[in-house]
């Protein structure tokens, strides 16, 4: 047998007898071990699917946030552009009546209407 052939043979008894004994050692005190990693694993479990769960809950609620908000926002934009549109009007109509008001061409001076 070669010497390559010698070293697996005794890796490989070294490490069946390394997981022998991780066996032998855990015996009663293995299965209270395994139950509490078990348990723990469990409860991680558990903590993390709520903790997605949570997560997924505050995405959704952020996006409902969102699409109102934006509707809000469409909604003030249409108001800005009709008073835009209807300030610019109302300048027009004033620019108009102004050209062809009577009272505007007659403004009396300070002082000389009736005196007290």
């Amino acid at each position: 047998m070669s010497d390559l052939c010698k070293i697996s043979v005794v890796h490989s008894k070294n490490q069946s007898m390394y997981l022998l004994q991780r066996c032998e050692s855990y015996g009663d005190d293995g299965d209270e071990d395994s139950d509490r990693r078990f348990k723990r694993r469990e409860k991680n479990r558990v903590a993390a699917q709520k903790s997605r769960k949570r997560q997924t809950k505050r995405a959704d609620e952020l996006h409902e946030a969102y699409e109102c908000l934006e509707q809000k926002n469409r909604l003030l934009k249409k108001e800005v552009q009709f008073l835009t549109e209807e300030m610019c009007r109302l300048t027009e109509t004033l620019k108009n009546h102004e050209r062809h008001c009577p009272i505007m061409h007659c403004v009396a001076s300070p002082g000389s209407g009736p005196g007290i």
